[in-house]
């Protein structure tokens, strides 16, 4: 009896979350209107990206924008790119697949942005234990203020059977030994920027090696960061509450209290209460994409311009995981566009496990371009 109603809750979800396919959708309120210095800081920061292209107007004056440029993954902030279906309380987690942004034009500082999602499909799968599998598939689009499309982004959402208070993810804590520590902290110390020095396109090879970057080990302060970046997701305390009642959806129950709290907000509060598994990642499928954006500015420089990124989450990440983030060359093409590169994205955690995969498509220079 009690499978036959969780079952009748999820037939229900289906069926008014399908009757929003092809429907404009706005399940938040947009955090970054204006593109100002601040809001590329604050981005920039919550991202752990230090690229003085953002952060320093001395340095960037000095490029061919002549001002502060917003790191790609900004568009993130603008409005978010995902959808979780109709709210309604259904036993449901939340899980982001994938996610893609194509870009048409840079945003620069003082730019005002607007943008819109829609729900462009939904399908059902299960899984090899046969856990139903829910897909939403959403499309964001964003504008500047002269009514230029700037870049569009689609996104999976992946709603999964809940079985009570079943813990998603039960895996201990990585503890971490020493020599690993050092190097984890060698490398964040070596990351490199090509910055003035982007490569050229004759240059490049297919099966060269990007330079690596690493994220983690993941603490609260990422959480917090990011949600500084990308706007926040949940209020706090009773406001709180409330809005778990309205958006179910995006709310989970402590195994341990049985108090719902945002998934955003679980992170904490299930390491408080267990210090072990938790019901959802510790990042998310767009948080994990905003990590990977550096992985290629890094490298194609002042002068390269991101055109697509791809990012696929493969294994979920939890507090404490550290992700080694590389790119290969695959191909070299020529385009209406420019000349581009394209770049396969993997990602590999403390123990060897691939937790990221992607694609991304980048525009570089050539030396007639820049002579």
């Amino acid at each position: 009896m009690v499978m036959d109603a969780i079952e009748a809750q999820i037939e229900e979800f289906i069926e008014r979350s399908r009757a929003l396919t092809g429907q404009e959708v706005r399940e938040r309120e947009a955090w970054n209107t204006v593109a100002s210095r601040d809001a590329i800081r604050h981005f920039a920061f919550g991202t752990s990206d230090g690229n003085p292209l953002w952060l320093d107007p001395a340095y960037a004056a000095k490029t061919r924008y002549g001002k502060v440029v917003a790191p790609p993954g900004f568009l993130t902030s603008v409005l978010y790119p995902i959808l979780h279906g109709a709210p309604m309380s259904a036993p449901l987690s939340s899980l982001i697949g994938g996610v893609e942004y194509q870009w048409f034009a840079p945003v620069l500082e003082g730019d005002v942005l607007r943008a819109s999602t829609r729900q462009a499909d939904l399908y059902e799968k299960k899984s090899g234990t046969g856990r139903r599998l829910i897909f939403i598939i959403s499309e964001a689009t964003y504008w500047n203020q002269r009514d230029e499309v700037v870049g569009k982004a689609t996104g999976t959402m992946i709603r999964a059977t809940q079985v009570g208070t079943e813990l998603l993810f039960d895996r201990p804590i990585y503890r971490y030994s020493e020599v690993e520590l050092e190097k984890i902290g060698e490398a964040i110390k070596g990351e490199v920027r090509s910055g003035a020095g982007t490569p050229f396109w004759e240059d490049v090879q297919v099966g060269q090696e990007i330079p690596p970057i690493v994220r983690g080990p993941l603490t609260i302060g990422d959480m917090v960061s990011w949600q500084a970046a990308i706007g926040p997701s949940y209020r706090a305390g009773g406001l709180g509450y409330l809005d778990v009642l309205k958006a179910p959806h995006t709310a989970v129950k402590n195994p341990i209290t049985g108090w719902p709290v945002k998934y955003s907000q679980q992170h904490e509060d299930f390491q408080l209460a267990a210090q072990r598994g938790m019901p959802g990642p510790f990042d998310n499928g767009v948080m994990r994409f905003a990590w990977v954006c550096p992985l290629l500015t890094n490298w194609m420089g002042d002068d390269g311009s991101p055109r697509r990124l791809y990012v696929q989450v493969r294994t979920p990440t939890i507090y404490g995981d550290t992700t080694w983030y590389q790119g290969t060359v695959a191909e070299k093409a020529r385009d209406a566009g420019g000349a581009v590169v394209r770049i396969r994205i993997a990602g590999i955690n403390q123990v060897g496990i691939t937790t990221t995969t992607g694609e991304a498509d980048v525009v570089l220079p050539t030396r007639t371009s820049r002579s």
